[in-house]
């Protein structure tokens, strides 16, 4: 159960949040949830979001240009005179990303001075490091205690590496739904939290897992500039987690609220959509699910639910096209889902080999993958996939089974985010890597950077001139495919995923 309503105070302490996820096209769910408990325990809220002060958001996913192939092409260069510096280019790059705001900085100097809060939260990515010392240093020379947050700072390690930024009083890793007030209540008077998930002396102690999502509230986006959106769009998690986790690069699903699978009340679920819709006057939902159809039920609930809560409404979302069992994913499910109002749909292919996608753990096959496409495509949506490079143990001629991939059922595809594989810690990988290092003698310079939450190396086969020729094949189809104007329900829905 969540935390009860606090008794009321003479003065309802006031808490900021500094959300530094600067999206351009939706609100930050779990901002909006933590706002909802914190305010039905009797605190007044303000969230600071830099979209609101003017800071350009982030788009992702637009039709590329011929600027974007180029960059492209040298984010994803393996010619040796690159790869050596591609760990520092890319520091250098995060660097610039992730400092801070002038204009955000400003607001938040105002509200120090003409309105102080009692205590600071800051929702941070690791790359936010930056804004994060600028934030702490200011709050301290005020005298406000920090709370820091964020998807991975359950992972001990990593919480380990920013424990001593000055000016932040308590990293919490885990779901704060049920312990955010007490933690804030201890913060205010002075006292060291005892919530599980609170770093305490450099040992950070795991918080669990929430057992049950069935009494989480209904989040409260009434303080992000919706006016400033692209589109109005609620974002909406029918569930925790990934059913099938197995993935061996995935970080999602080791991430404080990506741990273990957790499906909502399907009723719930309907009654939020209902209630999000009048409160931020928009009918069309993305559902944030790593696997939307990890609960069937709740997948085809949706379908037959979503036009009577929301009629005339769209909807977007991520599934798993699972090679063995039912998945959700048949031909009738599809166009019954479309003309439920599902518009776009995203999926992971990664690599057109299926003996890559298996060393992966993928749980996916080339054929039933196909299958999918050619029923999507008949149903009518716009489908968008993952794509990666470089994962351990990949060959040149796996890089040409991608190749060979796109070339045949490109044309069913309307965009394909392509990344280069990231050794992150607490993955499948990390365990495989440390317990059959084997395995992995092409990964050279090997070594964990646990404060960026990922790994430094170089892949050795990467290198060699037939890999790079089939490689540059694979950029040269994304491009061609990502150059392709989206149809207007699908236009709507770009970037969000």
């Amino acid at each position: 159960m969540l935390t009860p309503i606090l008794e009321n105070r003479p003065t309802a302490p006031r808490a900021l949040f500094v959300d530094l996820n600067n999206s351009n096209v939706f609100p930050a769910l779990a901002v909006g949830y933590l706002a909802a408990v914190l305010r039905r325990s009797d605190y007044q809220v303000e969230v600071l979001s830099p979209l609101s002060q003017g800071v350009p958001g982030v788009s992702r996913d637009l039709a590329d240009t011929w600027k974007d192939h180029l960059m492209r092409r040298v984010y994803f260069s393996t010619h040796p005179m690159v790869v050596r510096f591609h760990d520092e280019m890319r520091r250098i790059y995060a660097r610039g990303a992730g400092k801070p705001h002038p204009k955000l900085l400003g607001e938040l100097d105002r509200i120090l001075r003409d309105r102080k809060p009692d205590v600071i939260l800051v929702s941070a990515y690791l790359d936010h490091r930056p804004s994060v010392e600028a934030i702490g240093a200011r709050a301290a020379t005020a005298g406000i205690p920090v709370l820091l947050g964020g998807p991975v700072f359950n992972h001990p390690r990593i919480a380990e590496e920013w424990r001593d930024i000055p000016g932040v009083t308590a990293i919490f890793g885990g779901e704060a739904e049920e312990d955010l007030p007490a933690i804030c209540d201890d913060l205010i008077a002075g006292r060291s939290p005892l919530a599980e998930g609170i770093v305490r002396e450099g040992r950070p102690l795991l918080a669990p897992r929430l057992a049950t999502l069935d009494d989480l509230p209904i989040p409260d986006f009434s303080d992000f500039p919706w006016e400033l959106y692209k589109s109005r769009v609620l974002t909406v998690m029918t569930g925790r987690g990934c059913e099938w986790g197995r993935c061996a690069f995935c970080s999602d699903v080791i991430t404080a609220n990506g741990r273990g699978f957790r499906s909502r009340p399907l009723d719930r679920v309907l009654e939020e959509l209902a209630q999000q819709s009048r409160a931020y006057d928009t009918r069309n939902t993305f559902f944030l699910d790593i696997k939307l159809n990890s609960d069937l039920q709740m997948w085809r609930g949706l379908i037959d639910n979503y036009q009577r809560v929301l009629p005339g409404g769209k909807w977007v979302g991520v599934v798993h096209v699972a090679a063995r069992g039912e998945n959700g994913l048949d031909r009738d499910a599809l166009h019954a889902a479309k003309a439920a109002g599902l518009t776009r749909v995203s999926f992971g292919l990664e690599s057109g080999s299926e003996v890559l996608n298996r060393r992966m753990g993928k749980g996916t096959s080339i054929p039933r993958t196909v299958e999918f496409l050619e029923d999507a495509k008949a149903a009518g949506l716009s489908v968008r996939t993952t794509m990666m490079l470089g994962f351990p143990g990949e060959t040149e001629d796996d890089v040409w089974q991608s190749a060979a991939f796109l070339d045949q059922y490109g044309h069913l595809l309307d965009r394909v985010r392509i990344s280069r594989f990231k050794a992150i810690p607490g993955t499948r990988f990390e365990r495989l890597h440390t317990r059959f290092p084997d395995r992995y003698r092409d990964l050279e310079d090997f070594r964990w950077r646990y404060g960026e939450g990922r790994a430094d190396y170089r892949y050795r086969p990467a290198l060699a001139a037939g890999y790079r020729k089939a490689k540059a094949r694979v950029l040269n189809q994304v491009f061609d495919i990502n150059r392709k104007p989206l149809e207007d329900d699908a236009a709507m829905f770009n970037g969000l995923m």
